[in-house]
């Protein structure tokens, strides 16, 4: 019995100390979260080894789905992929989220303190606003702080990322939940003051708004609204017309933003055409598709067999459901829909306020996936299947702890 305990104890300080580099290295250090992983190994697995006192969600069963279509999609593509084993390797996201999901619930249901649940808000808030305010100090002055080097472009914002691209539509899924802390906030406020909530929500909209991920910042604007979308639809649907009214006016009348949108059609041109090669990937080879993150290595000659402009500009599909399309296949589009599908539907069924704050995060990562491949880059994956895995929680963040918990 006292192993027991102690392989308990052991499992829970495991988990809380995976959980609290996430929330410190998820926009700081792709090497450190990788920590992350590494110490929920041993709680997953041990309590995924006990009787677990709910059933794991249909989305944690299509995120499983997802992992086998990706071995599928690799071994039955063993001829065109010069390493195959990396290629599988890169899938671990989606196990560990699913020993992220198990391991979460037990800690917040049984084990952690209101204390631990505020260091864990005040270092993600705290981490992720310096990493910002560093790319912007880089940006105007040539050297970004944090990095002690110059940034990763000359005129976009990266944050102390390598790619302002991967920064863009990161950092525009932390401003939503920033914008649902400041929506709840007398729900949240033993956890977090006000003017932190605040001033973290005006840097990081600024280094969305600089890094100028016009994805980002559409998906920003689309996934407001649903913050209101149960529980006032007059609302949701006067904020739906005001946004799309403000982002108009802005396009129109700001020389910045009209640039970025109506200016770079080389960029949508380019866009398009990696669109339109995903699909022919999928029509040749429909069941298993190319094979996991083998798309992009395959994308220039496919360009020029099929005489898609652009022929000599190489990358993945800068869409999510492209790119699982075109690298595993039909199965392995479907369960990524799937993914999306269940967690909106696990989500909107709930009343607590981490599902009031995750909705929008949804629609956002849903939205944004349309320009952009974020379920491929591993520090936006660190985000989404976090938060992910956080969501499954199902106390209210208000009542998290109905009582302190006993240690001793």
């Amino acid at each position: 019995m006292g192993k027991v305990i102690k392989i308990d104890s052991l499992s829970y300080k495991l988990t809380f100390a995976s959980l609290f580099i996430l929330t410190l290295a998820t926009f700081t250090s792709l090497s450190l979260s990788a920590g992350s992983h590494i110490l929920i190994l041993i709680p997953g697995i041990y309590f995924l080894t006990k009787k677990l006192e709910y059933s794991l969600p249909k989305s944690s069963w299509a995120l499983l789905g997802i992992f086998i279509t990706v071995i599928i999609s690799v071994l039955f593509n063993l001829d065109i992929i010069e390493k195959p084993l990396r290629h599988i390797f890169k899938a671990k996201y989606f196990l560990f989220a699913i020993l992220w999901v198990i391991s979460f619930r037990k800690l917040f249901i049984d084990h952690i303190t209101k204390k631990q649940i505020k260091i864990l808000l005040w270092v993600f808030i705290i981490a992720t606003s310096l990493a910002s305010l560093s790319g912007l100090i880089g940006l105007f002055a040539g050297f970004n702080p944090l990095k002690m080097k110059p940034p990763c472009h000359p005129s976009r914002a990266c944050g102390v990322y390598g790619m302002y691209m991967t920064y863009g539509y990161g950092i525009s899924l932390f401003v939503i939940l920033n914008i649902g802390l400041l929506i709840y906030r007398d729900k949240i406020k033993e956890y977090l003051p006000l003017w932190l909530i605040v001033i973290s929500l005006v840097i990081n909209f600024m280094g969305l708004y600089f890094s100028y991920a016009r994805g980002g910042l559409l998906a920003l604007f689309v996934a407001i609204p649903f913050f209101y979308l149960k529980n006032n639809l007059k609302r949701f649907l006067l904020i739906l017309l005001t946004g799309g009214i403000l982002l108009g006016a802005s396009v129109l009348f700001i020389p910045k933003m009209n640039s970025m949108f109506l200016k770079r059609g080389g960029s949508n041109d380019q866009r398009i055409s990696f669109y339109q090669t995903a699909v022919k990937a999928f029509l040749e080879k429909p069941i298993y598709g190319y094979g996991y993150r083998n798309f992009e290595p395959n994308v220039t000659r496919l360009k020029k067999k099929y005489d898609i402009k652009f022929a000599n500009y190489g990358g993945h599909a800068h869409n999510n459901f492209l790119e699982h399309l075109a690298s595993t296949g039909f199965l392995g589009a479907l369960l990524f829909i799937l993914f999306h599908i269940f967690w909106f539907l696990e989500i909107y069924k709930r009343e607590d306020v981490m599902a009031a704050i995750t909705l929008p995060f949804i629609i956002n990562f849903s939205f944004s996936g349309l320009f952009q491949y974020t379920f491929g880059d591993g520090e936006n994956l660190f985000l989404i299947l976090g938060i992910y895995a956080l969501s499954m929680v199902k106390y209210p963040m208000v009542n998290l702890i109905p009582k302190e918990v006993n240690h001793g």
